[in-house]
């Protein structure tokens, strides 16, 4: 049971620590751009971003875990909060800014309808956490094993 909350609790930290990187990463883009619209450049460093921390996050549980198995829910937990915060904490906040409520404005009546539907907006949530959280899980994966698969033997064999 230790070893569940010990997970749960590295995905949620790490998830949140991506998800904050990913944010400020859009936020930045949308301010020197003064467009919502994703640059090519900042969705790349939004997922190297991701990479890297959820990564080093399965990376840190393989070493006390000595295992690759609790990396894999960790990974799926971080990817699922880090796109949360890249998109619902960022459509909320995008849509409070003037930059947002221009591009709103500019969408013609059928577009603002169409963005505005509760459930097309939770069928594409939900894929894009699917989605999210198969590639955290693949990515924890990957640290974890990638430490146990290279790190030099710190003890002699016999």
């Amino acid at each position: 049971m230790a070893r569940i909350g010990f997970v749960v609790r590295e995905g949620l930290v790490f998830g949140v620590i991506a998800g904050a990187f990913s944010l400020l990463v859009r936020l930045v883009s949308v301010i020197a751009t003064n467009n919502v619209t994703p640059t090519i450049f900042s969705d790349f460093v939004t997922s190297a971003l991701g990479l890297l921390i959820i990564g080093g996050a399965g990376r840190k549980l393989a070493a006390s875990t000595r295992g690759v198995g609790p990396a894999v829910p960790m990974g799926a937990i971080a990817g699922g909060i880090s796109e949360l915060f890249r998109t619902v904490l960022a459509a909320l906040i995008l849509s409070y800014l003037p930059v947002g409520q221009a591009a709103f404005n500019r969408l013609s009546p059928i577009e603002q309808r169409q963005s505005s539907d509760l459930g097309n907006l939770i069928l594409t949530l939900g894929l894009d956490l699917a989605l999210a959280m198969a590639f955290g899980a693949l990515i924890g994966w990957l640290g974890a094993w990638s430490l146990l698969r290279f790190r030099p033997p710190r003890e002699p064999e016999a």
